[in-house]
């Protein structure tokens, strides 16, 4: 596509965001990022006036985290993100963009479908488990996106990155997803001396893991793609079935220091087995999954360190130490 107005990215200052934004902008593309300071895209007439102009909106914002975080607030994952979607597309509509661009989750496939996931087996059974209202969600959004808007001159496509990781993720304990939450235990570990860190499950579940700036690559493809989409969907992943036990045993390697994974048994996991094709992206717009997973681990340590977090969680769990030594003491 050519001679567009600015790209609006909602969700733009967001981890998969900010990837995508300075993706579109190294191509030369005008961006116009959205974060949560520029309205609440729950409300409707918000939602219109932040996309208001825009030839091609990509939708990102999304309330999510980790499994621990979706499993203690299904109603308001359902809730919110089947709110967000609505809004969004009936903005887009009619405001007269030319594309919408949904992010999708793996969490919308049924945990009886067929591996590797496809985007067919979408239609296929319910998602459910402790990440399942989400998943509904999500589907319904690309599903009531394709419908709206057959008829008029907005163009869907719905994108389904797998389970992402890399520089400018949330590390927060509640929010963070598995690789986050993992490297920030590791990391923290290590820092004190620790020998082993934390891992929730018994390390046999598997995902597919994959670099956020691929899949930024890949979504940034979608939009300068010229042909419509015609409301299809597309997973971004890495065509890699990795497990919890296995991407523990590679953030130990990453981080050093003799540290081993210990493993919780009785902590929930979610889906028991993920790994998704991207087989019809890469035949749709050549999408490829590039970055190594020991590679991309040790790409963001070394964010985390010159960032700053590594200090913060640092100091963070000084003070934690010195107020239960205090209460001790008392």
């Amino acid at each position: 596509m050519t001679n567009i107005r600015p790209i609006v990215v909602t969700g733009g200052f967001g981890f998969l965001g900010q990837h995508l934004v300075r993706s579109l902008t190294r191509r030369g593309l005008p961006v116009r990022p959205l974060g949560r300071k520029h309205g609440d895209l729950r409300e409707a007439k918000v939602a219109e006036t932040l996309v208001e102009g825009a030839d091609i909106i990509v939708h990102l914002a999304a309330d999510v985290g980790g499994v621990g975080y979706l499993k203690g607030c299904p109603g308001r994952a359902f809730h919110d993100n089947l709110l967000l979607g609505l809004n969004v597309i009936r903005a887009a509509s009619r405001g007269g963009a030319k594309r919408l661009i949904l992010a999708g989750t793996p969490c919308s496939y049924a945990s009886s479908a067929e591996l590797p996931l496809t985007e067919a087996a979408l239609l296929r059974g319910v998602p459910s488990g402790d990440t399942g209202t989400y998943g509904y969600a999500k589907l319904a959004t690309s599903l009531t996106a394709a419908a709206f808007c057959e008829d008029t001159p907005t163009d869907t496509v719905t994108v389904i990155p797998s389970n992402l990781y890399g520089p400018g993720d949330s590390f927060d304990e509640d929010h963070g997803h598995v690789v986050a939450a993992l490297l920030r235990k590791a990391i923290l570990a290590a820092e004190y001396g620790e020998s082993t860190f934390e891992v929730w499950g018994d390390g046999s579940a598997t995902r597919d893991f994959v670099y956020v700036s691929d899949v930024a690559e890949g979504i940034a493809a979608v939009v300068q793609h010229d042909e419509p989409f015609l409301g299809a969907m597309f997973n971004l992943g890495s065509d890699r079935e990795t497990s919890i036990g296995e991407i523990a045993t590679v953030i130990a390697t990453a981080v050093g220091s003799g540290l081993s994974p210990t493993f919780l048994a009785d902590k929930p996991v979610g889906y028991v087995r993920r790994v998704m094709s991207s087989r019809e992206a890469f035949d749709q717009f050549g999408y490829t999954a590039n970055t190594g997973l020991l590679q991309g681990l040790r790409k963001t340590i070394a964010w985390l360190h010159k960032s700053g977090h590594v200090a913060k969680w640092r100091a963070a769990a000084n003070r934690t130490h010195r107020q239960i030594t205090s209460r001790r003491a008392g």
